[in-house]
């Protein structure tokens, strides 16, 4: 049996998600979710709040896009995830905080609608290109161009160019200057 530290949580955003970036440039989300049980008190009936506990929610990749673009302080949401315990030490001592890091956010929508929309994401940009130029890592640039097959013409496109191609005429190079390039090649001359 494998060891699994997994959390479900039902609460309410405590304020809007907030996206960070780290010293190597990756990208998360990070809200807090406050969840507040409610029970019915024996000796009266009424029902009452309990204590209100606090989680950090960190959420990477797309998931972080989706929850930066969609939810707000109040939403209601569902959360599960991997939970652990982060220390620190403050100006008034140790500290400590619930953190789960989620694999699922959902908006909880018993007492609201929800219209889901599917996102569609560009590709991420090839390091080194911007405005169909390549920068090599010496510095050296080029223009980018889609090659014939990414254009849409195949490889029977590329061989029929091929075919047609003008080849040299006996006109374009003199007798003289074909021998001098045979002979520096080592391959003789015409007797």
């Amino acid at each position: 049996m494998a060891d699994r530290n997994e959390i479900t949580v039902q609460g309410r955003l405590g304020a809007d998600p907030v996206r960070r970036v780290g010293a190597n440039r990756a990208s998360w989300v990070t809200f807090r979710v406050g969840t507040t049980p409610r029970g019915r008190d024996r000796s009266t009936g009424e029902y009452k709040d309990g204590r209100t506990e606090w989680f950090t929610v960190k959420t990477w990749g797309d998931l972080s896009e989706n929850v930066a673009d969609s939810l707000h302080k109040g939403n209601p949401v569902v959360v599960r995830g991997k939970v652990y315990v982060d220390t620190w030490t403050g100006e008034n001592g140790e500290r400590w905080d619930h953190v789960i890091h989620a694999d699922a956010v959902a908006v909880e929508i018993k007492g609201g609608t929800v219209k889901y929309t599917k996102t569609i994401r560009e590709p991420a940009a090839v390091p080194g290109t911007a405005n169909g130029v390549i920068t090599g890592p010496d510095g050296s640039q080029w223009e980018a161009r889609e090659d014939d097959d990414a254009a849409g013409e195949g490889d029977d496109a590329a061989a029929e160019d091929d075919e047609n191609a003008q080849l040299p005429s006996d006109d374009d190079i003199t007798e003289e200057e074909l021998e001098g390039e045979l002979s520096a090649a080592g391959l003789g001359t015409f007797g």
